[in-house]
């Protein structure tokens, strides 16, 4: 199976859902399904992300965001003004996340489904928690 039916798979429930509303088609450079709408549908599909994916990171709060998040993300984590990070409220990892994208101009956004990455996570400790391992 190819990644984009691999994303399209496990993304289905998304994918269905803005099927009426937007045209998806497959991003080989990201890696990703894709989809571009006029800033007008905006509130449309917005809407029926959250519905699928309630869990919202935006550039004001993805700091906050659980270090596994931001892992599974990648570089969709690194958010700028406007962009956008959401994903399923399901168990602690889920098999896609969806990228919000604004254009620059205004006029049309980009929404970007994306299987989260694959590679384990390994939490960071503190340099304290290293040196004295007993303070966990």
């Amino acid at each position: 199976m190819n990644q984009e039916a691999i994303i399209r798979q496990r993304g289905a429930i998304i994918v269905d859902a803005l099927n009426d509303v937007v045209k998806w088609k497959y991003d080989d450079f990201n890696r990703a399904l894709l989809a571009e709408f006029s800033a007008d549908k905006a509130q449309q599909v917005n809407a029926i992300v959250l519905q699928h994916f309630p869990v919202e990171w935006d550039v004001t709060n993805v700091k906050q965001a659980p270090n596994l998040m931001k892992h599974l993300a990648g570089k969709y984590a690194r958010l700028s003004k406007k962009q956008k990070l959401y994903y399923p409220q399901q168990d602690e990892r889920p098999d896609v996340m969806l990228a919000w994208w604004p254009w620059g101009h205004g006029a049309t956004v980009s929404i970007r489904l994306f299987i989260v990455n694959q590679e384990p996570f390994v939490s960071k400790k503190s340099l304290l928690k290293r040196i004295f391992p007993f303070l966990n």
